[in-house]
């Protein structure tokens, strides 16, 4: 109960910094920096933010879990509150990337404590959906904070404000969350850890989860990418906002029922890998059924629910399902989701904008998402007949958490 509280409170924090900067970022870059300053520091920020801690996860292994999720939540606060000075652009990116860092290197490490402190799988599920719970109440509430003082002109108190949460998460994390020992007593080299990742995604199980993880990310990529501008395109533009809060309010709602749902599937024995093709099937179908009630506004709601409902399902069973490919290197098993998700959500991020804008001004606002849903409802009728969820051989039994 200590360990849930603990890093419950502690995402909700940064989530909520986090959420009050990320819709308001481009405005805040663009305005000391130009458009194509601005798309540089966002793609500094997003790499760094998703990828960099793959580089230092041998030498993080030789530090107790806590500890380095402290230390990335404070070089996160730090760099985001140095910001407030308004550095020139070189500074800015710098501490961008520095930003990104720490945020990364305290994701890494908040799995690999998972995976260290919490050794059966229904537990760590239960855990990582508390998480994904925290993340979306601070997805409800961040945007509106972070818009109100930008509006107000207070672009500096947003940086210390979004400074302050990572901070409060520091101090919560430090204080109330329990220990665990060091991973390992030396640190690996990055090509050997980049070994370690390839010989797990050698396994065809676990290719088959990185393919799954990839597409559902892509797709997952279109709600900050693609749907932004169809919005826009298509309703009010003052309202684009709501639809945004209503993914995250419906997550809030939605999380509780699917994972008692999800609890009793992994417990008969369902591979967390035929849950993730169920959510990433939500996913896929929400986009389509967006384009096809485009000239309605209040039916896009519907769209926003189904894609709701799937990213309940998908987003814990990520980490749960990581965390099972290699117990007995927590490090490089989260290293591996780093990497296919970085991938997956990245290329979805530039797919979304520049199909979208490629195929809306020829075919359609709904082009785009029509493509989308199709491939991926093809792609994933092709993962369920090829192969087996379940891996070539069984999976050494779990330890029960006391």
């Amino acid at each position: 109960m200590r360990r849930t509280l603990a890093l419950t409170t502690a995402y909700l924090l940064t989530h909520l910094g986090y959420f009050s900067l990320l819709p308001v970022l481009p405005l805040l870059l663009e305005r000391g920096a130009g458009a194509a300053g601005a798309g540089t520091a966002l793609l500094c920020f997003t790499v760094s933010a998703r990828a960099a801690s793959v580089l230092i996860s041998g030498r993080l292994e030789r530090f107790p879990a806590r500890g380095c999720m402290v230390a990335g939540l404070l070089l996160a606060a730090g760099s985001f509150m140095a910001l407030a000075a308004r550095p020139p652009f070189p500074v800015l990116v710098v501490l961008l990337l520095a930003a990104g860092c720490g945020i990364s290197v305290n994701g890494l490490t908040v799995r690999a404590y998972v995976a260290q402190a919490v050794p059966d799988s229904g537990a760590r599920h239960k855990l990582f959906t508390a998480v994904n719970l925290a993340v979306n109440v601070a997805a409800s509430l961040g945007p509106v904070a972070g818009t109100f003082l930008v509006w107000a002109g207070g672009g500096e108190r947003l940086w210390l404000l979004v400074g302050g949460c990572y901070l409060l998460a520091a101090a919560t994390t430090r204080l109330m969350m329990p220990a665990v020992p060091a991973a390992r007593g030396e640190a690996s080299t990055l090509r050997r850890r980049l070994t370690v990742v390839r010989g797990i995604l050698r396994s065809p199980h676990a290719r088959r989860l990185a393919a799954v993880t990839a597409l559902g990310w892509f797709v997952y990529a279109q709600l900050f990418s693609a749907l932004p501008l169809f919005l826009a395109d298509t309703v009010d533009r003052r309202a684009v906002a709501a639809y945004f809060t209503a993914n995250a309010v419906a997550v809030i709602l939605l999380q509780a029922p699917v994972s008692a749902l999800v609890a009793r599937r992994l417990a008969a024995g369902t591979p967390p890998v035929t849950l993730l093709r169920h959510g990433c099937l939500l996913l896929a179908l929400a986009f389509p059924l967006t384009a096809v009630v485009a000239g309605q506004p209040w039916l896009i709601f519907a769209g926003i629910v189904v894609f709701s409902l799937g990213e309940a399902l998908y987003v814990p069973l990520v980490d749960t399902a990581f965390a099972d490919l290699a117990p007995e290197s927590a490090y490089e098993s989260f290293n591996a989701r780093q990497i296919v998700t970085a991938a997956g959500e990245s290329l979805g991020s530039f797919a979304g904008a520049a199909g979208y804008l490629a195929l809306g001004s020829r075919l359609g606002h709904g082009a785009w998402f029509l493509v989308v849903g199709t491939a991926a409802l093809a792609l994933l009728g092709l993962f369920a007949l090829r192969g087996t969820d379940r891996p070539a051989t069984p999976a050494p039994a779990q330890k029960v958490a006391p």
